[in-house]
């Protein structure tokens, strides 16, 4: 399943809000909002990954002196017992990767966990991961991220630890969190982003008086656009541990059926006996050229799930593919086009594509925003071709922007 839904949680009367991402962490189309019971329909045949709220939910490390996993979570109840003010036995932990501070650790009420699983599966929806929506913000090197969200504020630090607060509280817990940072990861920048002039201006008055260099960002798409790819980090704790772990396949069901599936075995085996062997040989010889016709389909089109008419669905992607008909809209067109603007633009460099729909969105590195706009104006060309860039981002002296391509409406 090459495709996630990144799907946010519904609270404080707001809708769920939603954005698929490609195999290479790139957004598919525009992000959704809506109802659970909406989400489900989208996240149908896509695995499933859930921002839930950081207000319900304390970030801590722990300190262990062990590698074993399950002597780990044993201990981490108690190794930060003395930290917490409700009883361990009503909370949940979920530990990450160890750093140079210890194991860092998501701690959150069970009836919480619970509430959000019980709230997913009426709505039909089975999430793979639960993720804390502030940890899933992208972690920036020496620079705070911080995202204006109603009348609260999430904020990253580049040691990968966040705090989700309201506007009135949030200057002094940014605070107090960066003089825990170790020198190593020393802040000099802050990033933040808002959806409009008013909210970034009240947004950033929150860290004024820190000596932090400040850029800002327009939030059009919401804080999903950005919880889409730091979602997929290392940094994102799955809160799916322990007593809420998944149960993936039939071993979480089997003490219950087991009766009931060898009953059906025994079932099973008498019909096959009684089929014959004549039947059995022209059922397995007509299995075995359905299989092959299968394999070959799907290695041709690994993305296809549904077989329905091989030849015609092969047909057609073969004449997406190469345009078909001298159509310049298609994947190895457009792939010609982008390695001829490539080739004259030396200071640019392809990180990754995908293709979906008749639309190319590339991923690029560039030394400079004139030779990202170069690449743009070489590609836009094509008269056949629409030409979009979608965004940038700008770290350690390199560009990072999103190509989008398609086909001009005749």
């Amino acid at each position: 399943m090459s495709e996630t839904l990144v799907l946010r949680m519904p609270e404080a009367g707001r809708p769920a809000t939603w954005l698929v991402m490609d195999a290479f962490g790139n957004r598919m189309g525009q992000p959704g909002s809506g109802t659970l019971a909406q989400a489900a329909i989208i996240a149908d045949g896509r695995r499933v990954r859930v921002c839930v709220p950081g207000a319900q939910t304390l970030f801590l490390h722990a300190d262990l002196p062990t590698r074993n996993s399950h002597k780990i979570h044993q201990g981490l109840p108690f190794a930060l017992e003395d930290r917490l003010a409700e009883d361990i036995e009503n909370l949940h932990f979920a530990v990450g990767a160890p750093d140079a501070r210890g194991y860092p650790t998501v701690v959150v009420t069970r009836a919480h966990m619970q509430a959000w699983l019980d709230e997913l599966t009426a709505a039909g929806v089975t999430a793979a991961e639960l993720v804390v929506d502030v940890l899933a913000l992208p972690v920036r090197e020496h620079s705070l991220v911080m995202v204006a969200d109603g009348d609260q504020v999430l904020v990253r630090f580049p040691d990968g630890s966040g705090i989700v607060a309201d506007r009135t509280l949030a200057a002094l817990l940014i605070q107090r969190q960066l003089a825990k940072l170790p020198e190593s990861q020393h802040c000099t920048h802050a990033l933040v982003y808002a959806t409009d002039e008013p909210a970034q201006q009240e947004t950033s008055a929150l860290l004024a008086g820190l000596d932090l260099e400040i850029a800002y960002s327009h939030l059009g798409s919401g804080a999903i656009g950005l919880m889409g790819g730091g979602a997929r980090a290392p940094q994102a704790i799955n809160l799916l541990q322990g007593m809420f772990a998944r149960r993936d396949g039939a071993a979480g069901y089997w003490p219950r059926w087991r009766v009931a599936a060898g009953l059906l075995a025994a079932l099973v085996a008498i019909l096959i006996v009684q089929q014959g062997v004549s039947e059995f040989r022209l059922r397995h010889e007509s299995a075995a050229q359905q299989e092959q016709i299968a394999s070959l389909f799907h290695r041709a089109l690994p993305d296809v799930t549904r077989m329905v008419e091989p030849r015609v669905q092969m047909e057609r992607r073969l004449s997406q593919l190469t345009g078909g008909n001298g159509s310049a809209t298609g994947l190895l067109p457009m792939l010609a086009q982008v390695g001829a603007a490539l080739q004259v633009q030396s200071g640019v460099q392809l990180q990754g594509f995908s293709f979906h729909g008749n639309v190319l969105q590339l991923q690029v590195q560039a030394g400079s925003m004139d030779a990202l706009h170069s690449l743009q104006s070489a590609l836009a060309n094509n008269a056949a071709l629409e030409v979009q860039l979608d965004s940038v981002s700008s770290a350690a002296g390199q560009t990072t922007g999103r190509l989008t391509l398609h086909g001009r409406n005749p």
